[in-house]
């Protein structure tokens, strides 16, 4: 995570770095990414972005972050919306991906998210956030009694919707069919866990 000193920024100037971080990995994907065109966009020494981060994983953490707050917050919204109904959410949420307007950047941390074998539930985010998500989950229509086990079907759950979104977004597959696949994924799961 970024260095006080980057915290300690008046919110335009760390707004700008941020916005060139984003820019660049909306472009590239991790490897590619170039610390250069960063403090370039951002009209910053090079020295100045060692003050901020450690390295451009430590920038690119930062964002994927952000990423997974908003997302936290779109899920909450979404189970908010369905009377927590999970799976009705899971689809909420891959719609909300593949219509994002900033799909390149959706794409390129959901690729980082699988290359590191990380859950958007287990990127540096206190449990806090996910419990108060499990919480909103309607445990009316599934077969699980302890919020543990409710916790690691929500992460089951957002490992199906990455892989499916990164095809979409990859152009592998259209929205639609995606969809498909994900409604067809999700059967099988609640034909397992539904009362």
């Amino acid at each position: 995570m970024p260095k006080s000193t980057f915290f300690n920024l008046k919110s335009e100037k760390r707004e700008k770095i941020e916005n060139a971080i984003i820019e660049e990995f909306t472009k590239n994907s991790f490897e590619q990414l170039s610390i250069s065109n960063i403090i370039q966009k951002a009209q910053i020494p090079r020295g100045s972005f060692y003050q901020y981060f450690e390295d451009k994983r430590d920038a690119i953490q930062y964002i994927i972050q952000k990423f997974v707050i908003r997302e936290h917050e779109k899920v909450w919204e979404l189970l908010q919306e369905t009377n927590g109904d999970i799976f009705e959410t899971a689809i909420g949420v891959y719609d909300y991906m593949i219509n994002s307007s900033d799909l390149e950047l959706v794409k390129h941390i959901l690729e980082e998210l699988r290359k590191t074998n990380t859950n958007v539930f287990e990127a540096d985010i206190k449990i806090d956030n996910n419990k108060n998500i499990v919480k909103a989950i309607n445990r009316n229509i599934l077969k699980i009694e302890k919020e543990d086990d409710l916790i690691y079907f929500f992460k089951i759950i957002t490992s199906i919707i990455r892989p499916v979104a990164i095809e979409t977004m990859s152009n592998k597959i259209d929205h639609e069919t995606g969809r498909k696949i994900l409604k067809r994924e999700l059967e099988i799961l609640k034909r397992g866990m539904e009362k």
